[in-house]
């Protein structure tokens, strides 16, 4: 897994484990059923969701020109499309709007790729990470604003804390998931990575 500037992560295809089926379930929990929508290479909707309320997720991202998805899912879109390994990972990515974008790549064809868009429901994510990891009120803080993509930096000045007090907090944090960096951190509290064991 990687960071790539402008785009939370790039997690490796979870469509391919042994443990798909438990995160797929694991995804409707947090967050309920995703929309589907099948797009072009141009991030233009060749087929959407029948339910229409994806529209208005979608609008609160940025204005949608015609049947093409705003420019910040365009670049989602865009950037998965260039990858040299599109077709053995999902580009995931969490925009400032709570909105969890998924590309993935269709089986035996370069023209068209599914774009699934959740609506993140943060309170759950964290309770469920409380739980599971047994996690302080400000190690839930750290990860609130780790979701939200913040950089260090940014994470010390919102929570009136020292850049010290961060990087301790993100190494327990990373120590009681049992992950190697924020990105699978991130990806494994948002179900997408089962517990390690």
């Amino acid at each position: 897994m990687r960071t790539v500037p402008g785009v939370f992560c790039i997690a490796d295809d979870f469509t391919t484990t042994p443990h798909a089926t438990s995160l797929a379930i694991a995804q409707v929990n947090h967050h309920g059923t995703p929309f589907i929508l099948i797009v072009d290479a141009d991030a233009r909707v060749v087929q959407a969701d029948r339910r229409s309320a994806w529209r208005e997720l979608v609008r609160n991202v940025g204005p949608v020109n015609g049947e093409r998805l705003p420019e910040r899912i365009a670049r989602i879109v865009t950037r998965h499309v260039r990858s040299d390994r599109a077709d053995e990972m999902a580009t995931v990515a969490v925009l400032e709007e709570d909105l969890i974008v998924s590309v993935v790549s269709f089986e035996g064809t370069e023209e068209l790729f599914a774009c699934s868009i959740w609506q993140l429901r943060r309170e759950n994510v964290l309770e469920d990470a409380r739980r599971r990891f047994l996690l302080t009120n400000r190690e839930c803080e750290m990860l609130n604003r780790i979701l939200s993509g913040d950089a260090s930096a940014t994470i010390a000045h919102t929570l009136s804390i020292s850049l010290a007090t961060v990087e301790w907090h993100t190494k327990r944090l990373l120590h009681k998931t049992d992950s190697q960096n924020r990105t699978q951190l991130a990806v494994r509290v948002l179900g997408w990575l089962p517990d390690a064991s």
